[in-house]
C-alpha cells in the first residue's frame, strides 16, 4: 500500500493554517465575549452591571446550541441561492451527515474528514460575534428571557440565511461577486441593524429624552478604564476574526494573505480611534468606540485593499460614528445605549462600500487577491445592492421579532425594576456591594 507524503511545503501550510487560522476561533469566543461584556459594563451605569454581562454570556448559550442544530446547516447545507430548507439529518454528535464535500453546489468550505466539525465550531463564533452586538442598544432595560428567545431566533434564523447568501459558496450574493472577506455586511451590519430595530421597539431608558424637544440627556457609563480594556480584549479577538476568514492552502498565499490582512486591519483601526477622537475633542471612550468602528469597517476588505486605504477607511468609519450616534439621539431620539448601530450597522454599511472604492489593483490592492480597474464601477453597484439587501432584510426580521416579543411582555422590564437597577431588582445581587450601600439603592 502507497502512502502519499506530504511535502515540506505542504507541512509547512498545514502547520501556519492551524496554528494561524485554527486558533482563531479560541481567540475570538474568549477574547471577543470578555470584550464585549467588559467594554458593555463599563458604559452602564452601576446599577446595572451585573446585568449587562450576565446578558452577553448567557446570549451565546442557547444560540450556540441553534446554530449547531439549525443554523449552521441552514447556511451551508442549502443550494438554494436565497433561503431553502437544509438538506440535513441530526445525528450525534455530527450536526451535519457524511459526505459533505460529494453533495454538488454546496459551498468551498471545510470539506473532508472532520470537516464539517470544525466548519461549524469555526463559523459558530461569528455567529455568537452577532450576539454580543445586539445587547449593548438594548442595555439597561431589557428583560432576560426575552433577550435569549432572540439570540436563539438571530442564531438559529436570521443571521444563517445572510451568511448563506454571502460564504456558502451558492448564495445569491456570492454569486454577483458580492466581498465581504469577514463580515462587515454579515456579521456586523447584521447586528448592527438588529439592535437599532431592538433599540428603536424597546424604547428610551427612563429619563434620556426630557423637554417638548426631546432633547437627549447623558447616561455616563461608571467605568472609562473596565471599558478600555474591554475594547482592547476585542481588538486581539478581532485579529482572529479576520485572520481566521482565511481559507488559503499553500504556505506561500497563507504567508501573503494573512500579514497582508493583519496590516491592513491594524491600519483600520488606527484610522478609526483617531477619526472619532477628532470629532469627539479627544473623548477617551468615544475614541475607543472608533477604534472597534475601523475594524468593522476593514472586514470586508481586509485581504485587498492597499494599507493606506485601510487607513482611509477605518479615519470615516471614526467620522461616521460620531456623527450617526449624534443622529440616533438628536434627530430619531433613539436610545442605542451602547453605540451598538453607530459601531456595525452604520460602519458595517461603509465597510461594504469601501471596499468596492479602494479594493481595486489600481489603488494598490493585493497583488493577486484585488479586483481589476475594469471591474472598479461594478464592483461598487454590487457593494451597495449586498449592503442594501443585507440592510433591508434584516430591518424587517429585527423589527417583526422585537414587535412580537414586546406585545408578549417579553422585551422590557418594568419602570420600577429599571429605576431600582436590575442588578438587584432582576438579580439580587450587586456588582459593587460596599459601594451601592453606601450610596443608596436608587443612585
Amino acid at each position: 500500500m502507497l502512502i502519499d507524503i506530504p511535502s515540506n511545503e505542504e507541512l509547512w501550510a498545514a502547520l501556519q493554517q492551524s496554528f494561524l487560522v485554527g486558533w482563531a476561533p479560541v481567540a475570538i469566543f474568549i477574547m471577543a465575549t470578555a470584550g464585549f461584556a467588559l467594554l458593555y459594563a463599563g458604559m452602564v451605569r452601576k446599577k446595572n452591571v451585573s446585568h449587562t454581562i450576565i446578558m452577553i454570556n448567557v446570549g451565546w448559550t442557547l444560540a450556540f446550541l441553534m446554530y449547531y442544530v439549525i443554523g449552521y446547516p441552514l447556511a451551508y447545507y442549502s443550494t438554494n441561492p436565497f433561503i431553502g430548507l437544509p438538506q440535513w439529518l441530526p445525528t450525534v454528535p455530527n450536526p451535519l451527515p457524511p459526505g459533505l464535500e460529494s453533495i454538488e453546489g454546496v459551498g468551498p468550505y471545510f470539506t473532508g474528514i472532520g470537516g464539517d466539525m470544525a466548519g461549524w465550531f469555526k463559523m459558530s463564533m461569528f455567529a455568537i460575534t452577532v450576539i454580543g452586538i445586539v445587547p449593548g442598544a438594548l442595555a439597561e432595560r431589557d428583560k432576560f428571557w426575552g433577550w435569549i428567545i432572540a439570540a436563539a431566533l438571530i442564531s438559529g434564523i436570521i443571521y444563517p440565511i445572510v451568511e448563506h447568501w454571502v460564504w456558502s459558496g451558492v448564495g445569491w450574493l456570492n454569486n454577483i461577486g458580492f466581498i465581504d472577506y469577514a463580515g462587515s455586511g454579515v456579521v456586523h451590519l447584521t447586528g448592527g441593524m438588529l439592535a437599532l430595530t431592538g433599540a428603536k421597539m424597546i424604547g428610551p431608558r427612563i429619563g434620556k429624552f426630557v423637554g417638548k424637544d426631546k432633547n437627549p440627556r447623558p447616561f455616563f457609563g461608571h467605568s472609562i478604564p473596565l471599558s478600555t480594556i474591554g475594547a482592547w480584549l476585542l481588538v486581539f479577538g478581532w485579529f482572529g476574526f479576520n485572520i481566521g476568514s482565511s481559507t488559503a492552502e499553500n504556505q506561500a498565499s497563507i504567508t501573503a494573505e494573512l500579514s497582508w490582512v493583519s496590516i491592513t486591519t491594524a491600519m483600520a483601526m488606527a484610522g478609526g480611534l483617531f477619526g472619532a477622537a477628532a470629532t469627539s475633542r479627544g473623548h477617551v471612550l468615544t475614541s475607543m468606540v472608533g477604534l472597534l468602528s475601523g475594524a468593522v469597517s476593514i472586514c470586508s476588505g481586509a485581504a485587498i485593499m492597499n494599507p493606506l486605504f485601510a487607513f482611509v477607511t477605518g479615519l470615516v468609519a471614526g467620522v461616521i460614528t460620531t456623527f450617526a450616534y449624534s443622529l440616533l439621539e438628536y434627530k430619531l431620539h433613539i436610545d442605542d445605549a451602547l453605540t451598538a448601530f453607530p459601531v456595525h450597522g452604520a460602519c458595517g454599511i461603509w465597510g461594504l462600500v469601501a471596499t468596492g472604492l479602494f479594493g481595486s489593483d489600481a489603488l494598490g490592492g493585493h497583488p493577486s487577491l484585488a479586483f481589476s480597474t475594469s471591474e472598479w464601477l461594478p464592483q461598487i453597484g454590487i457593494q451597495v445592492i449586498g449592503a442594501v439587501a443585507i440592510a433591508v432584510f434584516v430591518f424587517g426580521m429585527g423589527l417583526l421579532m422585537f414587535f412580537i416579543l414586546k406585545k408578549l411582555n417579553l422585551l422590557r422590564v418594568n419602570k420600577d425594576e429599571e429605576l431600582f437597577g436590575l442588578d438587584i431588582s432582576i438579580h439580587k445581587t450587586f456588582a459593587y456591594p460596599e459601594e451601592m450601600k453606601d450610596e443608596g439603592i436608587l443612585r
